[in-house]
């Protein structure tokens, strides 16, 4: 099964990551807005499905901003920014 490990690893990956937001979530909003977030970016991060990798959705928020996310959500999809 050469597909079973890679997916183990994205498993911890996303697990690992999971933490470290949920650390995120932990300070206080001048904080988060120093680094570019917002508590909103913070909860919606993880509230996706505990496959996936919340530290994605923190990162397209930060390179791209609210609006992307927005076109993509209404079908849009531009090419990513070159720090993605």
């Amino acid at each position: 099964m050469p597909g079973f490990l890679p997916f183990i690893l994205r498993l911890a990956r996303a697990a690992k990551n999971r933490r470290q937001v949920v650390a995120l979530g932990e300070l206080d909003d001048h904080l988060l807005r120093d680094i570019g977030l917002q508590r909103t970016d913070v909860l919606a991060a993880l509230a996706q499905p505990r496959y996936r990798d919340p530290s994605r959705v923190l990162k397209v928020l930060c390179c791209h901003g609210r609006v992307f996310i927005e076109r993509v959500r209404d079908g849009f999809a531009p090419k990513p920014a070159s720090c993605c």
